[in-house]
């Protein structure tokens, strides 16, 4: 995830040829979804495939000072993690 995500921004997650090559890119910003943790706004959307797995993509949520709170599929299959607890570090 980008320090300054903006829409359009692509960049690499992470890579070793043939194993591992993700990639992302920031669809949207300032998102609110609700998830069984409650309802969360200013959200990052990305979307995010590997060419190692063609026709599977997936958008991730990201919530400022959280994380990620959800994953739901969105090509390739049918799945969806959901943030269903928080607790803030010291």
């Amino acid at each position: 995830m980008p320090a300054n995500p903006t829409v359009g921004h692509a960049y690499r997650q992470e890579y070793y040829a043939g194993e591992a090559e993700d990639l992302a890119e920031v669809v949207r910003l300032g998102a609110t979804e609700t998830v069984p943790f409650g309802k969360l706004e200013a959200l990052v959307v990305t979307k995010e495939w590997t060419p190692l797995e063609p026709g599977n993509v997936e958008e991730k949520y990201y919530a400022p000072g959280v994380g990620l709170v959800l994953e739901a599929k969105v090509a390739g299959g049918t799945g969806r993690v959901q943030l269903t607890k928080f607790t803030p570090g010291r």
